[in-house]
């Protein structure tokens, strides 16, 4: 058996219950006083205990009574809640902030799913609609308690925007075979090294099924979560007090999020509106993006997605072992998620340089053989997102963001990236 398709099958194989621990400090963090590092953090959000909203059309596998136990079945309609992420050992908000701010802890923080609060649940109109004699009609009552739960949502936002001074929403999207909890832990883990502005939403669709058959299931259940993904995007829009909205989709959840995009610029362009000003759509971040080049270029140029977040960033690394994988799935061109400078023709690099608002990081990371997470896991991806989500900086030196720009409209994130030399 050929070395990559033994590689394959451990991945198919795989499950996502190992123990998870807080990401390694990011580079941007290392040696800073932990209380100015940390100092917009609200009161109310100083606590080792970590809250993260979801939404999830993941169907409760009812595996506990006293709260909801979301696995890989699907569900027509999307809950939405709070989940608890509580860290093991239990440390004081300045014990925290100074593990997170060193590249030594004196001891490692296990994340663990406290508690998980389902709050409301948003049922499809094809749920709510009654046959009538011209065709399928929706009630009063039915439409009434749509809005309702659409409200009840707004007010669980609106309290939690209340919180912050920057009235942000962080939208992750996460990849193959994760777990409700892997996405909620990912959540967190982002938020908290951002400093816990702004809040953060794990969308967390119906994937994890394992085994040979995973792959394709979590492929077909991405397809199915399209739609409400779409839905979930208008209504965290549609909240008056979010001024920005941020999507930060990884590996198969790229595919998902450019998906629900396409479908609601469509509608945009068709109402004659700008879909960047409907969605607030800020930032838009493809990790590791598990697409096909060729689909990429038909949506993002031929079906004018390049405008639809105010910038678009792609992390992408040649040496990313599960987006090759892919490629040997599918037989497909080349993937996004392993592209490198040396892949762009003159032309594609002189495109991407008059389209400022698009930037392709190659990664030049160590350790990727090991793992497909490491824009969320690597100290300097880890430090290059947060600039991007957090403090919205264009890359350059000039701009506090020093990436390295080999090729004109490419830039190169590497090991020492923020990196204080010594004197």
């Amino acid at each position: 058996m050929k070395p990559g398709v033994r590689y394959l099958l451990l991945i198919l194989l795989s499950t996502t219950g190992c123990h998870r621990y807080l990401v390694a400090t990011p580079n941007m963090l290392l040696d800073q006083d932990a209380r100015q590092a940390f100092a917009n953090c609200a009161k109310d959000s100083q606590g080792s205990d970590v809250p993260v909203l979801y939404a999830t059309d993941r169907a409760d596998d009812g595996e506990s009574k006293d709260r909801p136990t979301y696995g890989y079945k699907r569900s027509t309609s999307l809950a939405f809640g709070v989940a608890q992420v509580r860290l093991n050992p239990h440390p004081s908000w300045d014990e925290l902030i100074e593990a997170s701010t060193r590249s030594k802890r004196a001891r490692e923080f296990e994340l663990r799913l406290a508690d998980t609060k389902e709050l409301g649940r948003i049922v499809p109109l094809m749920e709510n609609a009654e046959i009538a004699p011209k065709g399928t009609d929706i009630t009063r009552a039915m439409a009434e308690r749509i809005v309702a739960h659409r409200s009840e949502f707004h007010e669980l936002l609106q309290n939690r925007l209340a919180q912050t001074s920057q009235k942000d929403v962080y939208i992750f999207v996460h990849g193959f075979n994760n777990s409700f909890e892997d996405a909620v832990f990912r959540a967190a883990e982002v938020w908290h090294f951002m400093g816990r502005v702004g809040v953060p939403i794990a969308y967390t669709w119906p994937a994890g099924l394992g085994g040979i058959r995973g792959y394709a299931y979590d492929r077909e259940s991405g397809e199915f979560t399209v739609t409400h993904l779409r839905r979930f995007l208008k209504m965290v829009a549609d909240c008056p007090e979010v001024e920005r909205v941020h999507i930060i989709a990884h590996s198969r959840g790229t595919d998902i999020a450019i998906s629900a995009l396409r479908e609601l610029n469509l509608s945009c362009r068709a109402a004659g509106v700008s879909t960047q000003q409907r969605l607030k759509l800020e930032n838009l971040i493809l990790a590791a993006p598990d697409v096909d080049e060729e689909v990429f270029m038909q949506r993002f140029v031929g079906e004018h997605l390049l405008r639809v977040a105010k910038r678009t960033t792609i992390y992408a690394s040649e040496h990313d072992r599960a987006i090759e994988l892919s490629d040997l799935v599918f037989a497909s061109r080349r993937r996004l998620g392993v592209l490198a400078s040396k892949d762009f023709s003159p032309k594609m690099k002189q495109a991407l340089a008059k389209l400022p608002n698009v930037q392709f990081i190659e990664c030049k990371l160590s350790g990727l053989s090991t793992t497909h997470n490491y824009v969320f896991t690597h100290p300097a991806a880890l430090s290059d997102m947060i600039l991007v989500l957090r403090d919205r900086r264009d890359p350059g030196a000039a701009n506090g963001r020093p990436l390295r720009q080999p090729a004109e409209g490419v830039w190169e994130l590497t090991d020492d990236y923020f990196v204080r030399k010594s004197p």
